[in-house]
């Protein structure tokens, strides 16, 4: 998913300041969470050095949108990877390059670090324009429940419509292979032959997968969609995958895999007057679902009261042969609980619909 920019008074320097060490912080703690060492100390070094007024205060200085909601740090850190699988010597540190990183690499690290934001610092410059992409197969494992239950509800063919698609790759959750575990044993679904096999775990006593989930239409809108055939924006796609986490590359190139036999269809679009066309071009006997994985966070108000606003007119007059689900895994604000929910009108529960929860779950999909 691409994240949007929110428009901002511009602030003074010394509040930009703040707003820019804040926004390191939060994102080396969220690293440090999520079992990335070498990403939080790639951060970590972005910080200091952002702090000293060295390289990476000249390249932020004057960032026009907050640091935080623009993810200016996994910009920096998306650079130091993409520049590794293009063959830079930093790539001795990175995992997916085939090198090796441990807590004693630090200093190795910062060092590298420095010469190579020095040396490319225009390069560099270039790829902080690049809006992080955050296309992570590992999150259909969690989605796979919701549209297991929808389809189990409804017994129509899908209609899926993602919002902050990025490359797509999630829309194709079908032809993926699941094994889940669970407090009554390990579950399989989907295609054994299937070149990415997802594994994750769901706590508790979940229900019985739907036998077939059946997809009538797929397709997604990104206000920047990753073309999947241009090599440059697949490598990109790639460097946002923290280097220290093969297994999460390793699902990305199986998608991509999948995805490149018959790409997708991405809109470049905002995702509010989007989503408004979608739920109105609603066809019969289909289930149309709007869904969504991490995205909500990075929307602005103007943006998530228009997309309410289309569910909320739609709903007034939902019929039961073209009824609408709103599936989100996401959390309100960014650093809160991701949590898995659907809400759907079948055109006999009135305007508001039925919520439906089905529970908290890791942002990556474990």
């Amino acid at each position: 998913m691409s994240s949007a920019k929110k428009k901002t008074n511009k602030p003074s320097g010394r509040a930009m300041n703040k707003k820019t060490i804040t926004a390191f912080e939060a994102q080396r703690q969220a690293c440090e969470m999520l079992g990335s060492s070498l990403t939080r100390d790639v951060v970590g070094f972005c910080a200091d050095n952002f702090a000293a007024n060295g390289v990476i205060a000249e390249l932020v200085r004057g960032w026009q949108g907050d640091p935080l909601n623009d993810n200016v740090p996994l910009r920096l850190a998306g650079f130091v990877h993409y520049t590794a699988l293009r063959g830079d010597g930093i790539s001795a540190f990175y995992e997916s390059c085939g090198g090796r990183y441990q807590d004693t690499d630090r200093s190795a690290l910062a060092e590298a670090l420095a010469d190579l934001f020095i040396r490319e610092e225009k390069a560099a410059r270039r790829f902080l324009r690049s809006t992080p992409q955050t296309n992570e197969t590992g999150r259909a494992a969690m989605l796979l429940l919701g549209f297991s239950e929808i389809t189990k509800r409804l017994g129509l063919p899908l209609r899926l419509r993602e919002m902050g698609a990025s490359a797509g790759l999630n829309l194709f959750f079908d032809q993926f292979h699941y094994r889940l575990a669970t407090d009554r044993g390990d579950m399989d679904w989907g295609r054994a032959d299937s070149p990415l096999s997802l594994v994750a775990q769901w706590r508790g006593t979940p229900p019985a997968l739907a036998d077939e989930i059946e997809i009538a239409s797929r397709r997604g809108c990104d206000l920047f969609p990753v073309n999947i055939a241009d090599a440059d924006e697949r490598m990109k796609l790639q460097s946002w995958v923290w280097g220290d986490m093969p297994d999460r590359r390793a699902r990305l190139l199986a998608a991509l895999e999948i995805a490149d036999k018959a790409p997708p269809e991405i809109d470049r679009a905002d995702a509010a007057g989007w989503v408004a066309a979608q739920i109105m071009a609603r066809p019969i006997d289909q289930a149309t679902v709007l869904y969504h994985s991490i995205v909500w966070p990075y929307l602005n108000v103007s943006q998530r009261f228009a997309i309410e606003s289309a569910f909320a007119q739609a709903a007034e007059e939902v019929r039961p042969d073209a009824p609408l689900v709103w599936l989100k895994m996401d959390g309100r604000e960014l650093g809160t609980i991701t949590q898995l929910s659907y809400r759907i009108w079948n055109g006999a529960n009135g305007p508001e619909g039925e919520e439906v929860i089905l529970g908290p779950c890791h942002p990556h999909g474990r």
